[in-house]
């Protein structure tokens, strides 16, 4: 196979059963280490239920994701701005960001928006940065997604965990996602970077789970500084935003039963 990140040629890795039932091969970049599945032909399956039950970890994960953003994005963008949470599963995130005082809206070809109903992110329309927590693994070709989400915006921030070192076997880490299916693609930190370089962005990544591509130049430090548990626990304080929560509340009541969401 060749490569989705550098069409480099991809070695066989090894294989495992997807959803108990799909012998899978998995391939490996020899030159970025990109992991691949073969095509994902059980996908229609997989995501015959967006979010799996198994998924225990979905609220602490918004939870942890919304501390912090509160202090990352005062520190490399504007806080005043709109942004958008790509692949915002069920809005959570979106909610959780509106009552801290951020202007976010919510995007997603698959799962319902329960938390963020009146704020669907407008195609079309350019946003200060775009969020895309647990995205990327789940697609089958990461260099059209970078793509799509840098149409939104020039700055997307990217949560997913890199290969660890060295690469496991098919069904030796759990992030393959063996159980549900969904994941597809998986980053080492240099298929992150030939990601960007193609796009014409910059990467900066805090090495495990947290991944900055941005066209606009951004101080490293400041990303560093925003992924250290001490200085979010210090800034979060300093960076407080009036709540958007009775704003929106206001503006759920003027939306008439049947109307489509506002934009």
């Amino acid at each position: 196979m060749k490569c989705k990140v550098c069409s480099r040629d991809s070695l066989p890795l090894g294989r495992a059963r997807i959803l108990d039932r799909h012998d899978v091969g998995y391939f490996r970049c020899a030159s970025c280490g990109f992991v691949q599945t073969e095509k994902p032909y059980w996908l229609a399956e997989s995501y015959s239920q967006a979010i799996k039950s198994t998924d225990v970890g979905l609220v602490h994960r918004n939870l942890e994701q919304c501390r912090v953003l509160r202090v990352l994005i005062p520190l490399i963008a504007e806080p005043a701005g709109r942004f958008v949470d790509y692949g915002g599963g069920y809005g959570m995130l979106v909610r959780l960001m509106r009552d801290a005082g951020f202007d976010f809206h919510w995007q997603d070809a698959h799962c319902e928006n329960l938390f963020a109903q009146d704020f669907a992110a407008a195609p079309g329309e350019r946003y200060e940065m775009l969020t895309a927590f647990e995205v990327i693994e789940h697609l089958e070709d990461p260099r059209a997604g970078l793509a799509e989400m840098l149409g939104w915006s020039d700055t997307v921030l990217l949560g997913t965990h890199l290969l660890p070192e060295p690469c496991p076997a098919p069904g030796d880490w759990w992030y393959y996602g063996l159980d549900h299916g969904q994941h597809v693609s998986f980053q080492s930190r240099a298929s992150l970077q030939a990601l960007a370089a193609g796009a014409g962005a910059r990467l900066y990544s805090n090495g495990t789970n947290l991944h900055l591509v941005s066209r606009r130049p951004v101080p490293d430090w400041r990303f560093r500084l925003a992924n250290r548990k001490a200085a979010q626990a210090l800034l979060a304080p300093l960076f407080r935003r009036r709540s958007l929560l009775q704003d929106d509340f206001a503006r759920s009541l003027r939306r008439a039963p049947g109307d489509s969401a506002v934009r």
